[in-house]
């Protein structure tokens, strides 16, 4: 016997075994039971121990007509089912033993089984029928071929729908793309490609998109997440798209945040919920900001309701929303450096401002840095050139670290406030701090001027000269002019312990310093004034007495 056989219950031995008539030899019945259309004869013969009682019972159950094949199963069943319908119709009642005697002596031939008496017409077991197996018993089959036909008509689908996406002439959608994009812009925009694109999840990716009449914007890539609104027509809602790489001029920002022209939003053929920035620069004529990172929100009608970005690492974070003035913004930050060649790291900031076309108003800013505080306003163009205006309230600077910063070759030490203003025009960033005007209101208290020592020298008196050393002072006031040739001093008032000295000072931006000073000593029971001359190239000083 075929040891891979596999055999199936005909309606005969399931009602045996339900009825538990018919079948009276006990290894016939053993067998019987485990019979469930899946078992073969050798894994059967393993399961009872015994693979030669097996076989042969299977053999008697095989000719008796309680088990068939599983091929030929469904073709039994079916057989079976004809006869027990005839059997209703005249009204006879089924017996597993009784009526399987009459039904034997009206079959065309029988054989005698291990059970005394024909039980099976041999008509019952052709194998020629090919009808479908009942519900009760015969299903598997049917279902198991219907599942992977189902299978294989998804995949084909899927196929084809994948290939009329990746070969759908996309690039014909590049006219009406681009004067969509040129309406939210209010610039003209050109897409270089429009393709297909499956990672990380399918989607429609433009490359190459310029804006403006001379290209001052570049984007590298907008995904579009959904292809079948990107195509649709009427209006179609986008739930997200994705900008990443490329910089944008600040004053194409400002035409996207434009909330004066109401008509502007009701022509539009695709309304946007939400767009994903990643790694966009901003540029301002010569200022640019890189790489930052977040996302812009929308309102129902498609205007832009926010925009949230932020540098990497966080540093700077910017949140912009629409006004008819033009973009309002919020800026702070934490550990910021605005490049990696500037000289100066802010500790926090905050700021509020308005983006205009060609210009940015801070109107207020709150800095912690050089270990004291700064606030005032700032405002920076950039239509012809760049140039600025500032002012800000200085609150205990650190002389050491401002002067590391500003003017290395000074070594000053002391706590610096009062009030600053400048203002500055060039072609690009480094001019215009070459020719920026400024003024400067200082105090400093608790202070140290290393490099000249005016105690030293009124203690000797007229005619001496002392070369290097420190003074220490309890306060120090001067008035500050800063241009493109020198800084000078004016009304220049220090108090220290022994001296008080009042005078003037000129310094070039070449670190050549001469100044002039009346200092009035303190001694026990008389005092003196002494004009003393401080000059040198920093850090190297000379006091002279005259």
């Amino acid at each position: 016997m075929d040891q891979k056989l596999v055999y199936a219950k005909t309606p005969i031995g399931d009602e045996a075994v339900r009825q538990r008539k018919g079948v009276v030899r006990r290894n016939l019945r053993m067998v019987l039971v485990q019979i469930n259309g899946k078992i073969s004869v050798e894994e059967l013969g393993a399961k009872l121990g015994n693979p030669s009682l097996v076989e042969n019972a299977l053999r008697d159950l095989e000719r008796g007509g309680y088990i068939a094949p599983s091929l030929q199963a469904a073709s039994v069943w079916q057989e079976s089912k004809l006869q027990f319908d005839k059997l209703k119709e005249s009204g006879e009642s089924f017996d597993s033993g009784k009526s399987l005697s009459r039904l034997d002596s009206q079959a065309v031939s029988s054989a005698p089984s291990a059970f005394g008496e024909p039980i099976l017409p041999a008509s019952w077991r052709t194998k020629d029928v090919k009808e479908n197996w009942t519900e009760r018993h015969a299903s598997r089959a049917p279902r198991h071929t219907l599942l992977v036909y189902l299978v294989f008509g998804l995949v084909a689908a899927g196929l084809v729908a994948t290939a009329v996406l990746a070969f759908f002439p996309y690039g014909r959608f590049k006219p009406a793309i681009e004067n969509e994009l040129t309406r939210v812009w209010q610039v003209p925009v050109r897409v270089g490609d429009i393709r297909l694109n499956l990672m990380p999840e399918p989607g429609l990716l433009l490359t190459d998109v310029r804006i403006g009449e001379g290209d001052e914007s570049l984007i590298e890539n907008i995904r579009v997440h959904t292809i079948v609104a990107m195509l649709g027509s009427g209006v179609q809602v986008l739930p997200r798209i994705e900008i990443s790489g490329g910089a944008v001029a600040a004053d194409h920002l400002v035409g996207l945040f434009a909330a004066d022209n109401p008509q502007r939003w009701k022509s539009q053929q695709w309304l946007l919920k939400q767009v994903v920035v990643e790694n966009l620069s901003v540029t301002a004529g010569s200022l640019f900001f890189a790489e930052l990172s977040g996302d812009v929100t929308f309102h129902a009608d498609g205007r832009i309701e926010q925009a949230s970005l932020r540098t990497i690492g966080n540093t700077l974070r910017i949140t912009a929303e629409p006004t008819p003035q033009g973009a309002t913004l919020q800026i702070d930050g934490v550990g910021w450096r605005p490049a990696e060649e500037f000289p100066l790291t802010f500790d926090s900031l905050h700021a509020s401002g308005l983006l205009h076309k060609g210009r940015l108003i801070i109107s207020s800013f709150d800095i912690r840095a050089l270990g004291g505080g700064l606030k005032g306003s700032w405002l920076v163009e950039w239509n012809e050139g760049l140039a600025m205006i500032g002012d800000a309230m200085l609150e205990r600077l650190s002389c050491r670290k401002v002067t590391a910063v500003f003017a290395p070759s000074l070594s000053l030490e002391g706590d610096l406030m009062g009030s600053f203003r400048m203002h500055g025009a060039g072609r690009d960033w480094e001019s215009m701090w070459e020719n920026m005007d400024g003024a400067l209101d200082a105090l400093i208290v608790r202070g140290v001027l290393n490099g000249a020592n005016l105690a030293e020298a009124t203690r000797r008196g007229r005619g001496s000269i002392v070369r290097a050393g420190s003074t220490k002072f309890d306060r120090l006031a001067v008035s500050i002019t800063i241009n493109r040739r020198q800084i000078s001093g004016r009304s220049l008032v220090m108090d220290a312990e022994q001296f008080a000295a009042t005078g003037q000072f000129f310094a070039t931006r070449d670190r050549r310093v001469d100044s002039k000073l009346l200092v009035s000593t303190r001694n026990q029971g008389s005092s003196q004034i002494l004009p003393v001359r401080v000059s040198g190239t920093l850090p190297s000083l000379v006091a002279v007495v005259r």
